[in-house]
């Protein structure tokens, strides 16, 4: 397998784990890497970690946004059986 280098810093990534996965009929490998500068891959978790907060943040809104699309949706339907 190549080596492959961090993006953010040019370093070489060590493999942390690697796991095999029984996919229907095949196999998938799993590799797990990080930085070898433990300093840089503390600042790349990080980013991880702030980029992952920001993602679920908008997937909660969103959900919020359905929801209350939904309600109003509700609502209209009461107010026209309603007036019938």
């Amino acid at each position: 397998m190549a080596t492959s280098v961090c993006t953010r810093c040019g370093k070489p990534r060590i493999i942390v784990k690697s796991y095999e996965e029984k996919v229907e009929t095949s196999t998938v490998t799993y590799t797990i890497t990080e930085c070898s500068d433990p300093a840089c891959q503390k600042m790349v978790n990080k980013t991880l970690l702030t980029e992952k907060k920001k993602r679920q943040f908008i997937k909660d809104e969103q959900v919020k946004r359905e929801e209350a699309r939904k309600k109003v949706i509700e609502e209209k339907k009461l107010h026209k059986n309603d007036e019938d």
